[in-house]
């Protein structure tokens, strides 16, 4: 591959808002990279924190929009100069080859790179919700042959391939990330993972987490209109295989099973509450 060592290859997409906590652990990991030709680009939604500040002492591009997650990915990438692109949240930190491994994919005609994520939480309920993600992508692993799971999305991609899929869908707060997957999928873009890890901090309250899903669930409505109910029947599917794998992996630690049902019943509860929001807020405009 050859690279012109004026402008970035890889241009990497952080939306924020308000995420001075953990940005900071996040931009570092990106600047310690061994692939040195990316730029980092900061799509804020008026953060009221010090996250512009840190954006701005660590050289990022920084784009301020009030909008949704899907729309700063977009917005990052028609203000991206490079040929890929890396999808990266405020709280995820990359291991030092991750980009330079996805590069070398992505240079054997690849379209799109998963990167292996390790979530790491700190006190009880976020520990319990750093188990469940784990074992939630080592059901993956073991059975990614069945036809009846969800699959983990890819964060690294050839950008031009994302322009003719047509985007993100930004009417979608959560699950935004699949629904371009799959668009990508039925044009036939290969895949490949890569070794590195990047490692995700789970919200340090229960609350925080509870919030999160409520929001998610509001858009629950719209992704549903345009995937149909597959995607709720491969998600409930690999729940339960999750379950069982948490029982199974922690049977010595019943405090971490219960907690992790906890989280499941919490979880379905909200979302369903975020779900009917939503529904009341589309009737009442019409």
């Amino acid at each position: 591959m050859r690279i012109d060592l004026e402008k970035p290859t890889v241009s990497v997409v952080v939306p924020t808002c308000n995420s001075g906590k953990t940005l900071s652990e996040c931009l570092r990991s990106v600047c310690n990279q061994s692939y040195p030709y990316h730029e980092t680009i900061i799509v804020d939604s008026f953060s009221h924190d010090n996250t512009v500040n840190m954006a701005k002492d660590s050289g990022a591009i920084i784009i301020q929009r009030k909008c949704n997650p899907a729309a700063a990915r977009n917005a990052g990438v028609a203000n991206s100069a490079g040929q890929y692109v890396l999808f990266l949240d405020s709280d995820q930190v990359l291991s030092t080859s991750v980009i330079e491994e996805c590069v070398k994919s992505a240079d054997d005609d690849v379209g799109m790179v998963k990167i292996p994520e390790v979530f790491v939480g700190k006190g009880f309920w976020s520990h319990c919700s750093a188990v469940w993600k784990n074992s939630y992508g080592k059901v993956e692993r073991a059975y990614w042959h069945r036809q009846n799971i969800a699959r983990g999305e890819p964060r690294f991609f050839v950008k031009e391939h994302i322009v003719r899929a047509g985007m993100f869908n930004d009417k979608l707060l959560w699950g935004e990330d699949y629904d371009l997957y799959e668009r990508m999928n039925e044009m036939k873009i290969k895949e490949a993972t890569c070794e590195s890890k990047l490692y995700h901090l789970e919200p340090a309250s229960i609350g925080k987490i509870l919030l999160k899903l409520l929001r998610y669930g509001k858009s629950l409505q719209d992704f549903r209109q345009d995937s149909g109910n597959r995607l709720f029947i491969l998600l409930l599917n690999h729940s339960l295989l999750t379950l069982t794998m948490v029982a199974k992996d922690y049977r010595k630690s019943p405090a971490i099973i219960v907690g992790c049902a906890i989280l499941l019943f919490l979880k379905t509860y909200y979302l369903t509450i975020g779900l009917l929001v939503g529904l009341m807020n589309v009737k009442s405009k019409e």
